[in-house]
């Protein structure tokens, strides 16, 4: 069974949304697994996790620049080649799309190239939920978790500025790429939507696209 996705670009809820979406699921007798990161996990999911988590500038370039975005590339394209679907269903937190959307905003020509041309291999979904959440309210989101030091991301490369335009230009990228290429694509507003509705209606949304995967 293909993976479902739940996509969203930051604060939009994602994490928070995917336990109460678990937990859906399990009342509808579907065991899930949230993935966050490459689905086949091991060292190269701790890798991701390192690069994904480093908060300092990485300068354009450097070693830990390449490695990054090379492993960004090749993740999708070796979760499709190799990943093997089991009897837990795997509900993904974040895709491939949004790092290739965030490299067509940053005009990142080796990074959007990479993608298009190894796009055949890369792993196909049952379905998706996109998030959209106000800009606004992101920010808030934001600046009350580095206050309570539940994060220690930065706001400025967090926030493309923060830039309002150049954030819904990437929001409105992601949004082309996976309209074009997951099937089945639900587009939920997060900003004052309760959780445990949204939940309910992307459990209901993701056990209807695996049926229809059958």
């Amino acid at each position: 069974m293909r993976p479902y996705a739940l996509e969203g670009l930051d604060c939009s809820g994602k994490k928070t949304i995917a336990a109460l979406v678990q937990k859906h699921l399990r009342e509808r007798g579907l065991d899930t697994r949230i993935v966050i990161g490459p689905l086949l996990g091991g060292s190269i999911g701790r890798l991701d996790a390192r690069l994904a988590n480093i908060t300092a500038a990485v300068p354009r370039g450097t070693p830990t620049d390449l490695l990054r975005r090379g492993l960004y590339v090749a993740e999708p394209a070796l979760d499709g080649l190799l990943f093997r679907p089991g009897p837990v269903r795997a509900l993904k937190v974040s895709t491939h799309f949004r790092a290739w959307a965030r490299a067509a905003v940053e005009n990142d020509r080796w990074m959007a190239r990479s993608y298009r041309h190894t796009r055949a291999a890369h792993l196909r979904y049952a379905g998706a939920t996109l998030l959209h959440t106000d800009f606004n309210t992101r920010l808030a989101r934001h600046r009350t978790d580095v206050a309570a030091g539940r994060t220690t991301k930065v706001e400025r490369r967090r926030f493309l500025g923060p830039d309002l335009t150049a954030f819904a230009a990437w929001h409105d990228i992601l949004d082309r790429l996976m309209s074009a290429q997951v099937p089945h694509l639900l587009r939920l507003d997060s900003t004052d939507a309760d959780p445990g509705e949204l939940a309910a209606k992307i459990a209901l949304h993701a056990a209807s696209c695996w049926e229809a995967g059958r």
